[in-house]
């Protein structure tokens, strides 16, 4: 454990430059004067460690010190081919398969007994069922725009079905919620934004570079934005037995309470958008909202829109 925790702190001193005792004790939970011996250790065992004394001290590696890349144990180069396959099942990105070879290389190197079958214990599939070329094309294409700060402009359809043109600086691809989207700045609002990438279309890389880039994602930011320009909706809803599982699976964020009869009633505020409406109607008869009525008039009317339609 103290050598894990040396390594640890190497790590933590190397990412975030002069840190103090205080700070290192807290986050590993030992006291001061562990961490001053664990600073010592790593100074014998050849890590050059700087300490500066005062109100603004605290611990430094020396300036230019670089760990070798043996430092990652084989757990964790399997975690990251892992990771890495995972990407690759999305994407048509050749440097992938470069990168995984140089890390199967480690492992051999290091374990005579290593075997790729281990990789199966452990999978990430971003693809979809029926796979997706156009998707990918997409991702290549912004992948290239954003590692080279290019803006771009595309054509894009709100879930309420507007239609916009945005001028934007791309920043980020993010898979969330089984979707990926693009984080980017848009020029014409003039703020931060995700783009659901299904809804992007005619994408053109501009020869414009930018120079700024945006606060990096942040899912409780994003969230938060969503939920402050979004009005909110306290809901009721009570739910048949044959949607338990899909029930417990998606409103654990809600207050799920298991009648007599099977059904189920669930409280939960959701922001109130097309996704909303899209959600509840995608139950079926299997749900019925009980609160507030604006929704449940909503609700039945669009279902009294879908059954004259096939009628």
């Amino acid at each position: 454990m103290k050598i894990e925790r040396l390594l640890a702190i190497v790590i933590y001193v190397l990412n975030n430059g002069r840190t103090t005792a205080s700070l290192l004790a807290r986050k590993f939970e030992v006291s001061n004067r562990t961490i001053q011996r664990d600073m010592e250790a790593i100074d014998r065992a050849g890590i050059p460690i700087v300490a500066y004394p005062g109100l603004h001290g605290g611990f430094e590696i020396m300036e230019g010190y670089r760990l070798s890349h043996q430092v990652l144990t084989k757990d964790e180069l399997i975690a990251v081919m892992t990771g890495l396959r995972g990407l690759q099942s999305f994407t048509n990105e050749q440097d992938m398969i470069g990168i995984l070879e140089k890390i199967r290389a480690l492992l051999k190197k290091n374990d005579l007994h290593y075997s790729d079958s281990i990789l199966e214990q452990w999978m990430i599939d971003l693809s979809p069922w029926s796979g997706n070329e156009a998707e990918k094309g997409k991702m290549e294409l912004l992948r290239q725009a954003i590692r080279n700060k290019s803006v771009i402009t595309f054509r894009y359809t709100n879930s309420q079905g507007v239609e916009s043109h945005p001028v934007a600086e791309p920043a980020s691809l993010i898979h969330k919620n089984s979707r990926w989207y693009l984080y980017a700045f848009c020029r014409t609002s003039g703020k931060a934004k995700l783009y659901r990438l299904s809804r992007i279309r005619e994408i053109a890389v501009t020869p414009e570079i930018f120079e700024q880039g945006i606060e990096p994602y942040r899912a409780s930011t994003v969230y938060a934005d969503w939920i402050r320009n979004t009005p909110a909706a306290h809901l009721t809803l009570r739910f048949q037995p044959r949607a338990r599982v899909r029930v417990e699976d998606s409103m654990q964020d809600g207050i799920i309470q298991y009648e007599a009869d099977g059904t189920m009633l669930v409280k939960i505020v959701y922001p109130e958008d097309e996704w909303l409406y899209g959600m509840i109607l995608s139950y079926g008869d299997a749900v019925e909202v009980i609160e507030p009525e604006s929704i449940r008039a909503i609700i039945r009317d669009r279902a009294m829109s879908t059954w004259r339609l096939y009628t």
